[in-house]
């Protein structure tokens, strides 16, 4: 049975519960753990209370530790900022999980600004401007960290509406729109060119296997000619 580790990820606004929404009957991820801090914390406390978040934090961060050690497969959602989402992928991919990402941008941090605060008119949570405009460019820059560890990958681009615009399964390119949004450009290139990278050392190794076949092969060959030959002399010299 696999293991399976699934990333939803984006800046807080671009759309990652709805992206999450959108794939929750999929076979693995409806059978795999959620973890989610921001669920977690509403089952206790109040997400403006720094104490609880801190608090939800460390029981995502156990429940996660769970499923590893229960060799579980788990889903989360990320803004794909700060140290523990990295360490997360390093270790399931050190514990040989399949990670499937999926990661939905936008153009610009005031857009995701602007929805989080419509989403606070609505009663939903609010995230300070300065904050979200920081996670945006750090999100980003982890992308291109992470891209080339997972296994499956799909980008989105929510600026106007949901978009997918990039996709990838074992080292195999599914779709890539030939007119990308700006934001996704460095992290898809980096992608592909591990996608480049890994099938040519693929390539490198079937090519040394061929070779290495082709020497035990020849000398064989060369053997039973030889014998071959000696018999069939063997032979005229008897006529």
């Amino acid at each position: 049975m696999s293991k399976d580790l699934y990333i939803f990820a984006g800046v807080n606004g671009a759309g990652k519960s709805t992206l999450y929404n959108s794939h929750i009957d999929d076979e693995g991820i409806k059978n795999s753990v959620r973890i989610n801090t921001d669920e977690i914390v509403r089952t206790f406390g109040d997400w403006r209370n720094n104490v609880d978040q801190i608090k939800a934090g460390k029981i995502a961060i156990k429940l996660k530790n769970e499923c590893f050690n229960k060799e579980k497969s788990f889903n989360e959602e990320t803004t794909l900022t700060g140290k523990t989402i990295l360490k997360t992928i390093e270790k399931a991919k050190e514990l040989g999980y399949k990670i499937h990402l999926f990661y939905v941008g936008v153009n610009n941090p005031e857009i995701a600004k602007e929805r989080v605060k419509n989403r606070v008119l609505r009663g939903g949570h609010n995230i300070e401007p300065e904050i979200i405009e920081k996670r945006y460019y750090e999100s980003l820059e982890n992308l291109k960290k992470i891209i080339s560890k997972c296994d499956y990958v799909k980008i989105y681009d929510n600026t106007s509406m949901y978009k997918n615009i990039f996709s990838s399964i074992d080292n195999k390119i599914t779709k890539n729109n030939t007119e990308l949004p700006e934001w996704s450009k460095e992290a898809i290139k980096e992608k592909i060119n591990s996608i480049n990278r890994s099938n040519s050392d693929l390539f490198k190794k079937e090519e040394n296997e061929i070779k290495k076949v082709e020497k035990i092969q020849n000398p064989l060959v060369e053997k039973i000619l030889k014998r071959r030959e000696n018999q069939n002399n063997d032979k005229g010299l008897k006529k």
